[in-house]
């Protein structure tokens, strides 16, 4: 059996004070199809570039595989075909057998890499990886496929054996891998199974820890009620022997025998034992894990039958129709999904809808000229709308705050619950990575009354456990919410309803 072993492996980065491992070891079977899960910033990048070389490391990688890396760096201008440079040891034939198992005709093989979709690049790419005869790292490979690519994806994949796939796709973990390999602080951990049976394992003994958690504190708490009533006892009983009780009388001295003064001093002893041990439950209960915080949506009572409501609409921009003859509404705590294939005007039907309702400051996006026939519940409709790719996440968290006009504080507890460490305070969020931007904007966004929000692929960049917060949150306070997601868990049970563009 081929293993891939880390032994008290540790990694830090020059200019980071917080290692990225310590003492990280497990072992892992070279034929698993494994899911690397873990929350922004925990190291799976990082990891796969230790495996390919790109980093060094304290402690020992132990592996006979030479591991490949997605993304590769391509050359955009390209054809197809180049990519067949990436795997020498392969015949056009094979090259050409992954293709097609990917959904492409033998006559993309002429085309540059630049005229190919994101999802379209994601795969040619995937299939010189799997002819390469190396060990696959595939790192979030479905941030540019629409559902039905990530589907067929994710039957490509599970029909290969022995690689490593990064992702926060919940449904495209649990079709393709058989085991789970989570980061946590520094640390590792394998389980045999995928996406969903980790996550029961892990909900359990979270469960099970604040059960214990909750004893602790309990013991705790008692422990130093009885060491406060044993010390209160040796000192009354230390005031007698002076004859300073309360009752004024003076104590006779040669009353307090000897063996009284011992038990005192046993009681003493004692309270210092029960404080001992009751610092000991409560440090015993801080080290357990957390449960997961809990998020909200600030309360909005909308007294209308629709929020929005779209009758055979037409809209236009400077002119030119951008839509024709859409029909359907949103009602009050209603969640409509936008779904359909790349390309097909999703995002742009988002931005029109939040242009007709008077848009909002700083918008990413310039729709300013659109108008609209058969709409109603538009105009003056308070709308929050979160972009794909947030570009207009800048400043500080306060600055930002600020600019938004959002209380500083919620601003920075939801954002600590979605995985923002203090260090993130000072810093300027335009220099942060795209999922630590996404979730200020959905912080920003989930802080802000409003009649509907709008978000576009809300989930893209974001790790599990702050897509499982803000799904939670969702689904707790049921805004009135248009929303475009290509995260299959999140469209299933989030959605009232769901509307199908088309081409």
């Amino acid at each position: 059996m081929s293993v891939i072993k880390f032994q008290g492996v540790d990694f830090s980065y020059p200019a980071s004070l917080v290692p990225v491992f310590s003492n990280l070891s497990f072992t892992a079977d070279e034929t698993w199809k494994i899911g690397l899960v873990g929350a922004n910033g925990s190291g799976k990048t990082t990891l796969f570039k230790i495996l390919c070389g790109e980093e060094k490391c304290g402690g020992k990688v132990i592996s006979s595989a030479h591991f490949c890396r997605f993304p590769q760096n391509v050359n955009v201008r390209e054809p197809v075909a180049a990519l067949m440079g990436m795997c020498p040891e392969a015949d056009d034939w094979q090259f050409m057998r992954e293709l097609s198992l990917l959904g492409f005709k033998e006559d993309i093989l002429g085309r540059p890499l630049s005229s190919l979709s994101g999802g379209e690049r994601t795969k040619a790419m995937l299939a010189a990886l799997f002819c390469s005869g190396g060990f696959p790292l595939i790192d979030e490979p479905t941030d540019s496929l629409d559902l039905a690519g990530r589907r067929r994806l994710a039957s490509y994949l599970k029909d290969k054996s022995g690689y490593i796939v990064a992702s926060h796709d919940r449904a495209f973990l649990n079709a393709c891998t058989d085991h789970t390999l989570f980061l946590s602080k520094g640390k590792a951990e394998v389980i045999c199974g995928n996406y969903s049976v980790w996550k029961g394992e892990r909900d359990a003994y979270l469960a099970s820890a604040a059960a214990e958690k909750r004893r602790l504190e309990g013991e705790a708490e008692r422990l130093y009620a009885a060491a406060r009533r044993t010390k209160d006892w040796a000192v009354n009983a230390e005031r007698a022997k002076f004859g300073i009780q309360k009752s004024g009388l003076k104590a006779d001295k040669g009353f307090v025998s000897a063996s009284a003064a011992r038990v005192m001093k046993r009681s003493v002893s004692a309270a210092a034992r029960r404080t001992q041990a009751a610092e000991n439950a409560k440090r015993l209960a801080a080290e357990l894990p957390q449960q997961s915080a809990k998020l909200t949506f600030p309360p909005h009572i909308c007294r209308r039958q629709y929020v929005l409501s779209l009758n055979n609409a037409d809209i236009f921009l400077q002119g030119k129709k951008l839509f024709g003859g859409l029909t359907f509404c949103v009602r009050p705590g209603e969640r409509v999904a936008v779904t359909g294939s790349n390309g097909c005007g999703k995002s742009t039907l988002l931005k029109a809808v939040v242009a007709l309702a008077g848009g909002m400051p700083n918008d990413a996006f310039d729709l300013s000229g659109a108008t609209a026939e058969g709409v109603s519940g538009a105009e003056g409709l308070k709308v929050s709308y979160v972009s794909q790719n947030c570009e207009d996440v800048c400043g500080t968290p306060s600055q930002y705050a600020a600019m938004w006009k959002i209380e500083e504080a919620a601003f920075k507890g939801m954002l600590a619950k979605l995985g923002f460490a203090s260090a993130d305070w000072s810093r300027d969020m335009s220099l942060l990575s795209t999922g630590q931007r996404k979730k200020a904007a959905l912080a920003r966004s989930m802080l802000t009354s409003a009649a509907l929000y709008v978000w576009d692929e809300p989930f893209n960049y974001l790790d599990v456990d702050a897509r499982e917060l803000i799904e939670a949150a969702v689904l707790s306070s049921s805004p009135a919410m248009l929303f475009v997601e290509h995260d299959e868990e999140f469209v299933n049970r989030v959605a009232s309803r769901v509307l199908k563009a088309c081409t």
